[in-house]
């Protein structure tokens, strides 16, 4: 036995702005009211999945690695700049710093590829500047802080890396030198190196996770036939939070033409690495 309805039957439009309208005419079972329905959800269901974008906070897809604020008075320089990582989820994606300097207006500058990081990861820079003779990026001028998250588009779909929610945050160092470091992802990373005149240099940047630690240079002058290790030593804040450290190494190394290295960093009982995502890190002699 079936339902019937009597004596009406279902007619079910849609009207803009009037909703959904169900009419009902006679000779039409349950059953098939209920088939309609459940067409009309799996429809909408697909054009949702279909030709909506969606956002989502970020777990792999984009992570900040470092930025900078930096100042030089006399020219009324001020830059803002930094890395970033994506992972290689398609060849068409666009990455951009979404920041404000006032938290009341926000401003939107695009990232450049760098190259590859890894097999699945690309590094991404970004650098904007004013100074006293140009009205380019005003928002920088007498900049005191900058709030800011990255977004990473690709596939359709949206990405946001936005610290937790926090938004990252720098200002203007009140400590010479001018200019303010603040890390992302990594707990250490390979700033800077140079080989001259026998003399390996370079600076490092680690989080301060922990007042005790440990900054070590492993590193080779004959493509790892041997390795030696050195100690970087600390050298004062990147910023005015206290948040990283800036350590520094000098090591002779007579005749070298060239030096390979990794970094490792040990605090709390943790070691944390940057050997340029395992490729390690490598600088020739200028004095050549």
């Amino acid at each position: 036995m079936r339902e019937t309805i009597n004596p009406t039957s279902v007619r079910l439009s849609v009207g803009s702005g009037s909703g959904m309208k169900i009419k009902i005419r006679g000779g039409t079972t349950v059953k098939a009211i209920k088939k309609l329905f459940a067409g009309l959800m799996v429809f909408t269901l697909v054009l949702g999945v279909s030709f909506a974008g969606s956002a989502f906070a970020s777990g792999d897809e984009v992570k900040l690695i470092d930025s900078e604020v930096s100042v030089i008075y006399k020219p009324g320089y001020v830059g803002f700049s930094g890395d970033i990582e994506v992972a290689n989820l398609g060849p068409e994606k666009n990455v951009t710093v979404h920041y404000t300097t006032d938290d009341t207006t926000w401003y939107d500058t695009s990232a450049n590829y760098v190259g590859p990081t890894d097999g699945s990861h690309e590094k991404w820079h970004f650098s904007i500047s004013t100074n006293g003779s140009t009205t380019d990026h005003a928002e920088l001028k007498d900049l005191r802080s900058i709030k800011f998250a990255i977004k990473y588009e690709v596939n359709n779909q949206t990405y946001w890396d936005n610290n937790g929610s926090a938004n990252y945050y720098n200002e203007v160092n009140r400590n010479y030198p001018l200019r303010s470091v603040i890390l992302g992802a990594p707990n250490v990373l390979n700033a800077n190196s140079t080989l001259s005149n026998g003399e390996f240099s370079g600076n490092i940047y680690v989080k301060n996770l922990n007042p005790e630690k440990k900054v070590k240079i492993l590193y080779t002058t004959d493509d790892w036939a041997t390795t030696r290790e050195a100690y970087a030593i600390y050298t004062g804040p990147l910023n005015n939070f206290n948040s990283v450290e800036n350590w520094n190494y000098s090591i002779n190394v007579p005749g070298a033409t060239n030096v390979k290295y990794a970094i490792s960093y040990t605090t709390a009982g943790q070691t944390y690495w940057d050997n340029n995502y395992g490729h390690n890190y490598e600088v020739v002699s200028n004095s050549l």
